[in-house]
């Protein structure tokens, strides 16, 4: 791996976080309790790596879909959620923030699935906001003692014996379009999720806070 260290690098920082998602002893506290202390984690690195100071070297450099580089501009430090949008480009599986019409933050995202899960394009207005959110479509069948029986699993569908449905965690959840919404979660660099905006936890807890009920969300 010496011929690729930013490999090594992306791997130590995705591991935790695909390891956690696998396990089946994790509750949704402890899921919740894990995604902020890597996002705290997480920053920490980001503040110390170096990224292009203006946005158009950061969308310029060859890497930019692929990356999982943030960038985060002087009109970040403000805060006026009435005149705050995001933006989700698809074909890029990158989002972006802006307060009073200046780009704040450029992120990675992981939309929709293709095969009848992809998220729905067009223009929106985020409808409810929980910190800590739960999926009553998507998550786990455990048996009496917590133990997943089936991952992956749908609520709609047929449940083993024996078995209750556990709703997948969503930590700093935004509801814009029905059932879709923008939460914390694994950030592939193509469409993984059953619809939703996954967003790093490092983004998303800006998000949460820069964003109100009532924002506009574009997907395009």
């Amino acid at each position: 791996m010496k011929r690729f260290p930013h490999l090594c690098r992306w791997t130590a920082l995705l591991v935790p976080l695909a390891l956690l998602a696998s396990s089946c002893s994790q509750s949704p506290d402890d899921l919740r309790r894990h995604y902020e202390s890597e996002g705290d984690r997480l920053d920490r690195l980001a503040k110390n790596k170096r990224v292009p100071s203006t946005f158009e070297s950061f969308i310029a450099s060859p890497n930019y879909r692929t990356s999982r580089d943030i960038w985060r501009g002087a009109a970040l430090n403000r805060y006026d959620p009435k005149n705050s949008r995001v933006e989700i480009l698809l074909a890029l599986q990158r989002g972006r923030l802006y307060i009073n019409d200046e780009i704040a933050m450029d992120f990675p995202v992981c939309s929709g699935r293709v095969g009848g899960h992809e998220t729905p394009r067009g223009t929106f207005r985020i409808t409810e906001k929980i910190r800590d959110h739960h999926s009553t479509l998507y998550g786990s069948f455990v048996d009496a003692s917590g133990r997943v029986v089936q991952g992956d699993a749908d609520s709609r569908r047929a449940r083993p014996a024996g078995t209750t449905f556990r709703g997948a965690s969503m930590p700093y959840w935004m509801r814009f379009n029905g059932s879709i919404g923008m939460h914390v979660g694994q950030v592939h660099r193509d469409g993984k999720s059953h619809g939703c905006v996954r967003v790093p936890v490092e983004a998303c807890r800006i998000l949460y806070d820069k964003l109100e009920v009532g924002s506009r969300v574009t997907v395009k």
